[in-house]
């Protein structure tokens, strides 16, 4: 990825829930006119009309030729390097603006063509202002760094910049020249085409078919709508929910894969054109993460898989089933105690939950519901899943898609950690810091969900709701901790397949991803041919940035270290963990971890929560042991 881009797509941050978000069957899924106001977020506070992103499109355009202006000019004096980091800044704010509105408005309904062209030409405008600025980055770094260091000391605007100038340092060794770096820009549009193709097809071109629910009613199945069948007491409903998801990818295989292809060959030219080692390397070079983190977490869960195995066999056996199949992975071993929870409801369990964050934290989250932060539920055409969305100077967006789950109050949890994480960062740091990476986003978010569960756990009055929070946080722990450790796993068996000459083909994919599950799941579940297809319909490998999910098990790791010591410790753990919240990126993700109180450096964190895993079993078995016969 072009460095310019770089910048300009952590600052306008995208976080991602992992999981579909469930939701209450119902005949037809509504139009979104039909979706009150009150619930759907406010975008006009980004701009009134088309009109008025059409004015700002012509101000990006009249004021980059003022950034190229630059050009040949950085090293003159502290006052001109100031002057144009400033001016890239405008820029980048601008265009940040222009891209998150439009791709929020193409979320609204994928369907129409407009929003998506609009969407389209933003992600071109980035493409093009990158290509224009290509200069900056090679002529920053050509700087001698004894001049560039009294060029900061003797100019006070440039202090705050430390860091910044700091981290533009670190990736001088695979910054090229402004002749190759403009040409990077130029491919970066084209190539992010693949995601696109996947995007459009996942999201407004797919159709799962209808199924009979548990009552025998014909209703269409949607992505989801799959989350609560999946958790249907009847095993019938879920083997078609399950069938007809995975058939529905299975089919599309050759097409995914050969898209999925292109994909990952075009992140390994990236990775090729700027030296680097690997596509895993890119990744973790450029969100400062020692490709240590990635690797120590894969070794650590494939050296320790029992705790899985044996969660599964304790599902099996409580469900009362001589195999447990790929549809019974989600069936509910105990009676729900959280079902059809109004919207109010789930507004304030997640806030009686979050107290331990203290007064400030829960008032701005009040606060979010009544200024048009949230799109709270799925309407036609409308982004899958849920998450966050916003830029330096916009409202802490939050999408998702609630239906009255537990699951979706666990999800309300998790995506307003995202926005609460956003409006405290550009609350308290200046642009140049008003971001912050992926790693650290999610850890906010899960120490959310991990405060949440153990306020409900708390709460919990008899064996019957232990049981059955136990087994939701051991279900929410297997998808965030053991299946992302999975996908990491596959996914860096694909790139490097394509790395050492090979072809990404349906075949071989399948193959691939049969082998990690099998490795992670041992003879636990009876596998259904069609599983080995699962790499198909997971966003994050064919829409999103590469190597993102192993960020949500090391998250959870830290999440739940965190989530103990701000319930044990008290207010020096809660301000430590919101000073991180507040520090954006203004130091390296590993440090800010650091100083909250976790090293992710070392793989010790990975064991302790895979112990974690193993003790909520023990007291599974006992709460299950307790019930009422």
């Amino acid at each position: 990825m072009n460095q310019v881009i770089r910048k300009t797509l952590t600052l306008a941050l995208f976080t991602a829930s992992l999981a579909l978000t469930a939701t209450v069957i119902a005949d037809e899924v509504k139009e979104r006119e039909d979706i009150a106001a009150e619930h759907k977020w406010d975008l006009s506070a980004m701009y009134a009309s088309t009109e008025a992103w059409e004015a700002d499109v012509k101000k990006l355009q009249a004021k980059t030729p003022e950034m190229v202006a630059f050009k040949g000019r950085l090293a003159q004096s502290g006052d001109t390097l100031l002057a144009a980091i400033n001016k890239q800044e405008e820029l980048n704010q601008i265009l940040g603006n222009l891209y998150v509105y439009a791709g929020l408005r193409s979320f609204e309904d994928l369907r129409i063509s407009e929003n998506g062209a609009m969407f389209a030409r933003a992600r071109s405008l980035n493409a093009e202002l990158s290509e224009a600025t290509a200069f900056f980055s090679p002529e920053l770094l050509a700087i001698p760094q004894d001049k560039l260091k009294a060029m900061v000391d003797k100019t006070e605007g440039l202090h705050v910049y430390r860091h910044y100038l700091d981290e533009e340092s670190r990736l001088s060794a695979y910054t090229l020249s402004e002749s190759e770096e403009k040409l990077l820009a130029m491919a970066s549009d084209p190539l992010a085409g693949f995601a696109q193709v996947f995007s459009a097809l996942n999201n407004a071109d797919l159709s799962y078919g209808e199924m009979e629910d548990e009552e025998g009613n014909t209703v269409e199945l949607t992505k989801a709508r799959y989350g609560v069948f999946m958790e249907s007491k009847d095993r019938r409903v879920r083997k078609d929910a399950w069938t007809g998801i995975y058939k529905t990818y299975e089919e599309l295989g050759n097409m995914l894969a050969a898209n999925y292809d292109g994909q990952v060959k075009s992140r390994i030219f990236f990775a090729k054109a700027r030296g680097y080692d690997s596509a895993l390397h890119m990744a973790t070079y450029q969100s400062a993460i020692p490709i240590e983190v990635y690797t120590n977490l894969i070794s650590a869960v494939r050296e320790n898989p029992k705790p899985l195995q044996r969660y599964m066999d304790l599902r099996r056996e409580t469900l009362g089933l001589e195999k447990l199949e790929s549809w019974d992975l989600s069936a509910p071993m105990v009676k729900p105690v959280f079902d059809d929870l109004e919207w109010s409801q789930a507004k304030k369990i997640v806030a009686e939950g979050l107290a331990p964050l203290g007064e400030d934290y829960i008032k701005l989250y009040w606060s979010g519901f009544d200024k048009g932060w949230v799109d709270a539920f799925e309407s036609r055409g409308k982004r899958g899943g849920a998450f966050s969305w916003g830029t330096y100077n916009s409202k802490p967006y939050l999408s998702m898609n609630y239906e009255g789950t537990l699951n979706d109050v666990s999800t309300l949890a998790h995506e307003y950690g995202h926005s609460l994480h956003s409006y405290m960062t550009r609350h308290t740091q200046p642009y140049v810091y008003g971001s912050y990476r992926t790693f650290i986003a999610e850890i906010a978010s899960m120490t959310n969900e991990a405060l949440l569960f153990q306020k409900l756990l708390a709460d919990a009055k008899t064996p019957v709701e232990k049981a059955y929070l136990l087994q939701f946080y051991l279900d929410q722990f297997r998808g965030s901790f053991f299946t992302q450790a999975a996908f990491a796993d596959y996914e860096m068996q694909a790139h490097a397949a394509v790395e050492a000459g090979g072809a990404l083909t349906k075949e071989s994919l399948n193959e691939i991803y049969a082998g990690v599950f099998a490795d992670y799941y041992g003879a636990s579940v009876n596998v259904d041919p069609l599983n080995a297809s699962g790499w198909s319909r997971i966003p994050h490998f064919l829409s999103t940035n590469n190597f993102y999910v192993y960020q949500y098990a090391t998250s959870f790791v830290a999440a739940t270290a965190l989530a103990k010591m701000i319930l044990e410790e008290g207010e020096p753990a809660r301000d430590r963990f919101l000073e991180m919240l507040q520090s954006g990126s203004n130091d390296y993700p590993i440090e800010l971890l650091k100083k909250a109180g976790i090293d992710m450096t070392s793989p010790q964190p990975i064991y302790d929560t895979i112990g974690v895993f193993d003790g909520l079993i023990d007291e599974l078995e006992a709460a299950l042991a307790n019930m009422p016969k």
